[in-house]
């Protein structure tokens, strides 16, 4: 076997092969003795039929099975002796196969590109000041006391004001005809918040339950119910029910409802460790593309557009796994493959670029991955979902998840890495 190398760029290669025809000669001859004990010609008996008669009827087929089978046995080899690593998929260019000659064939292939890595070592990293300021505690606590508020019927009853949440029926009319999809009953809305129309919900204040209103109200030309888009419609409502909310109040008996303090300020200072602990996450991931930011500008290369492929077809497949989970098809999410695939072109890009820079870094550098850090994530994760680590393990087993975990888990340990190596300066003001 013959095999040669064309560089066509930094990233691609045309590897070319000549095989024998002597290699040739001996596939051929299996293929058409295998051929007559199979075929059935009339006047014959089965693996009597001559060889020149078979191949009258037979040799194009043979020549592209044959053709197929010296491919198949001979490009991972050929791929060895050239040292080439693919990046993605080959693509075959393949000659016809001629009787009596050697067989050629080549494939244009991808390879990563041999990157001279700018000095990674001492990067520069501007991280935020963790700090959790009191009006982020007292913002929380009010979200939560938001969260544990309910609904009750004011008393004595009362015109509806704004904050109330009002149940009403209606039908809606635009030049004079009722529009399709128009009969709704038993809608509720928060008067006030603005979540249909701020128009129409300013003209429900001062109603009560049992009333009769005729509202007209405007629709922006993008909103979203396109029967409404851009029209001015009629509403004929009937205010079936006034509800207020009630708040609790914010105190040791607050406190104490959620279950797990014994007053409010135990109540406000686990509020101030999840706070924090939540800062330190988002300034890790923030030191985090930084980090990745500079690594990027530093080693501008030529990326496998095969590579970006994969990744994109990836990222496709779990975004429409996502959709499936919620009973969505990609028709109705409004998005094709193309489009998908268009919008997040240039993250698959960064992604891959990221993937080649951190695994050079990690053969520089011997960084390696254990066994035993692969079980510590699985056990990580099933503790966190309150699964056994049999079944958390089974899961990416079963789905193939696992070299795309251990990739994952190889790249954060790189990432570690250049981060104990960063200059680090802290002070940097939070944007939260």
């Amino acid at each position: 076997m013959k095999v040669s190398v064309e560089e066509i760029s930094s990233v691609k290669r045309r590897v070319h092969v000549e095989l024998p025809e002597e290699d040739v000669s001996r596939e051929l001859r299996k293929a058409y003795r295998k051929l007559n004990r199979s075929v059935k010609m009339k006047g014959f008996r089965p693996g009597k039929v001559p060889l020149n008669i078979l191949k009258r009827y037979y040799a194009d087929q043979v020549h592209s099975e044959v053709g197929l089978e010296l491919i198949n046995n001979s490009l991972k080899e050929a791929l060895e002796e050239s040292a080439i690593e693919l990046a993605s998929q080959p693509q075959l260019d393949r000659k016809e196969l001629k009787e009596g000659e050697p067989f050629r064939y080549s494939v244009l292939v991808e390879v990563k590109p041999d990157i001279a890595m700018a000095d990674y070592h001492g990067l520069e990293i501007r991280s935020e000041r963790l700090q959790v300021t009191e009006e982020e505690i007292e913002a929380e606590l009010e979200r939560r006391r938001q969260n544990s508020g309910y609904l009750r019927s004011p008393e004595p009853p009362r015109p509806v004001q704004q904050g109330d949440y009002v149940t009403l029926d209606f039908k809606a009319y635009s030049d004079g005809h009722l529009i399709r999809g128009g009969e709704v009953k038993g809608f509720q809305l928060e008067v006030g918040a603005g979540k249909f129309n701020a128009e129409f919900e300013e003209r429900l204040v001062g109603s009560r339950a049992g009333d009769f209103r005729e509202i007209t109200a405007s629709f922006p030309a993008d909103y979203g119910n396109k029967e409404i888009a851009g029209r001015s419609v009629t509403f004929e409502v009937e205010i079936k029910d006034v509800r207020e909310r009630v708040l609790p109040e914010l105190d040791d008996d607050f406190a104490r409802d959620l279950g797990e303090f014994q007053n409010l300020e135990e109540l406000r200072t686990a509020v101030a460790k999840q706070l924090e602990e939540e800062h330190r996450e988002r300034i890790a991931e923030d030191n985090r593309r930084q980090l990745l930011d500079k690594l990027l500008a530093a080693n501008p290369f030529e990326v496998p557009e095969g590579m970006v492929e994969q990744e994109l077809q990836q990222m496709l497949d779990t975004f429409r796994f996502r959709l499936a989970q919620q009973n969505v098809t990609m028709e109705q999410a409004g998005i094709t493959d193309e489009e998908f695939k268009k919008r997040n072109r240039d993250v698959a890009e960064r992604k891959v670029r990221t993937t080649i820079i951190l695994e050079k870094i990690a053969v520089q550098e011997g960084i390696e991955l254990t066994d035993e850090e692969v079980e510590q994530s699985l056990q990580q994760k099933a503790a966190a979902s309150k699964q056994s680590f049999e079944k958390v393990k089974d899961f990416y087993e079963t789905n193939r998840l696992m070299e795309a975990l251990r990739y994952q888990l190889l790249q954060d340990k790189v990432v570690a890495f250049l981060m104990e190596k960063a200059q680090i300066s802290e002070g940097r003001e939070g944007s939260s």
